[in-house]
């Protein structure tokens, strides 16, 4: 099978498309045959070295997930073969991520996936997903509060803004450039700021960017990041929360209802196969924000 791999951290010509042995499902676990993934700024980290993975090379490298299972380990009974789920595994961290053309998930992390729905769309998902919904959740705030989000065009702060909106938040939009206004979901935004911070306070804030929203938040307000290095020293520990996200697989199936209801929508994408792993890397480079999906 083929597996998108690295020896070394570097520039995205270290990416190689190798043929290694197809694995074995474990306890509990669920061997899924692969149909799309998502690049994610975690994936350009790791295979850069700014995240650096445990265990030993090579390191594969992807989080998202969406493929028909094609077997199933001992103990593991959610999921028959034939089934087409979607799942998030937070194993790329320690080299054993999902671009790979058979992955081997615990099926504690899966959840079916949402049908008639293109698997290149439905790949934007699970970790933009399972992010965002940790970091409202987090919040910990009462309906109607006024929560500011930060890099609310990138995946994770757009599903961020539609969450907040369901669950009867006031959400604040703010954006780097003035073109991310049109990548924001419609009608969900109270307001969006463009490069400034809200003059108004704000009862919550969640950065998806790595930048410092200390001072758009009210005394007693709570702060969530999503980004290791954050929250500014200004913020006492007691109001804010940094999120790792972690493989839920009961989240998963949260979201993609919400998918299916269309209450959550995501953006097209610009889809590359796997084949195309260093053009699609390219692309992403280039257009900070834009969406990239793999397909097999």
């Amino acid at each position: 099978m083929f597996a998108v791999q690295f020896e070394s951290p570097g520039y995205i010509e270290v990416l190689q498309v190798r043929d290694v042995p197809v694995p074995s499902p474990g306890e509990g676990e669920v061997l899924i045959a692969l149909e799309a993934s998502a690049i994610n700024p975690a994936d350009v980290k790791i295979r850069s070295g700014v995240i650096t993975p445990q265990g030993s090379a090579p390191f594969t490298l992807g989080y998202d997930l969406v493929g028909t299972v094609k077997a199933t380990g001992p103990n593991a009974e959610r999921f028959l073969p034939g089934a087409r789920v979607i799942g998030a595994s937070t194993s790329a961290v320690t080299g054993n991520g999902t671009w790979s053309e058979f992955v081997c998930i615990p099926e504690t992390s899966l959840a079916h996936a949402p049908e008639d729905v293109d698997p290149a769309l439905l790949a934007q998902l699970p970790l933009p997903g399972l992010t965002a919904l940790q970091a409202v959740d987090a919040l910990q705030l009462t309906q109607g509060s006024d929560v500011l989000v930060s890099g609310a065009a990138g995946a994770v702060g757009r599903i961020a803004l539609q969450l907040l909106h369901l669950r009867g938040h006031r959400a604040h939009a703010l954006v780097r450039r003035a073109e991310q206004v049109e990548w924001l979901p419609t009608g969900v935004a109270e307001e969006v700021h463009i490069g400034s911070l809200p003059v108004s306070r704000v009862d919550g804030v969640i950065d998806t960017a790595g930048i410092d929203l200390s001072a758009a938040l009210r005394p007693g307000g709570h702060y969530v990041t999503v980004v290791p290095g954050s929250p500014p020293h200004s913020v006492s520990t007691d109001n804010a929360t940094l999120v790792i996200t972690h493989e839920s697989g009961a989240m998963l199936h949260a979201l993609a209802e919400l998918v299916t209801d269309g209450e959550l929508t995501l953006p097209e994408s610009t889809t590359f196969t796997f084949s195309e792993i260093e053009a699609a890397h390219h692309e992403y480079d280039r257009h900070l924000g834009r969406r990239i999906t793999l397909v097999v």
